[in-house]
C-alpha cells in the first residue's frame, strides 16, 4: 500500500471535514495526516521526523502553509503543493493577530495568537521547486491575493491553474477530479 501525507494550512486541522475526502477518492492509499501549527521551527522537523521514520512515503502534499512547508522539506517522491504560500513573511505580516483553528486539535487548542516574530521566523526557511514537484493553483486567490497566479509560472517548473480550485481552500471537486492528474503525470 503506498503512503501519502498531506499537510494542511495556516488555520487548518487533520479532523477538518476535507481531509477525510483523502481517504474518500483514494482508498488505495494509506493516508497520513500531520498536524502543523503557524512555527516553522516545530513543524518542519516533526514532518523531517515522519518521514525519517517513514521512507516509504510516495507523496508529500501540502496546501498553503502547508505548500510552503513541504516545499522546505527534502523529499525524494512526488511533491504535490496547492496555492502554497510562498513570499511568507511579506503575506504573513497581514496574519498577525487571533485566529479560530478550523477544526479539532490534539490539544484542544481551538485558536491561537500570530505575531510579527511569528512571520519573522519563516525568514529563517527557503521554499524550493524540484524536478518532482507539481504545484496547482487557483485564478482568484482570496487569501494570498492575486499576484500568485503571476509568480507560480516564474518559480515553478511544473504548474497548472486549474478550475476545481474556487479559490484558496482546497475543494471536494478538486480532490476527486485534479489530485490524480498530479500524483500520476510523467515528469
Amino acid at each position: 500500500e503506498m503512503k501519502a501525507v498531506y499537510i494542511h494550512g495556516f488555520t487548518g486541522s487533520i479532523f477538518a471535514p476535507i481531509v477525510e475526502k483523502f481517504r474518500v477518492y483514494y482508498p488505495e492509499l494509506e493516508w497520513c495526516f500531520i498536524e502543523v501549527n503557524q512555527n516553522p521551527d516545530e513543524s518542519l522537523p516533526k514532518i523531517k521526523q515522519f518521514l525519517d521514520e517513514n521512507p516509504d512515503v510516495e507523496y508529500l502534499i501540502g496546501s498553503s502553509m502547508g505548500g510552503f512547508y513541504v516545499l522546505c522539506t527534502e523529499f525524494a517522491g512526488r511533491k504535490i503543493v496547492i496555492n502554497p504560500l510562498l513570499q511568507a513573511t511579506k503575506v504573513l505580516r497581514y496574519a498577525v493577530g487571533t485566529h479560530q483553528w478550523r477544526g479539532k486539535r490534539t490539544d484542544g487548542a481551538t485558536e491561537f495568537t500570530f505575531t510579527l516574530e511569528d512571520a519573522e521566523r519563516f525568514n529563517h526557511y527557503t521554499p524550493k521547486d524540484s524536478p518532482q514537484t507539481i504545484c496547482h493553483y487557483t485564478e482568484h486567490d482570496q487569501v494570498l491575493g492575486e499576484w500568485t497566479k503571476e509568480y507560480y509560472p516564474t518559480f515553478f517548473a511544473h504548474c497548472q491553474m486549474v478550475a476545481e480550485l474556487k479559490g484558496h481552500f482546497l475543494s471536494e471537486e478538486y480532490i476527486q477530479h485534479r489530485l490524480c492528474d498530479a500524483m500520476q503525470i510523467e515528469l
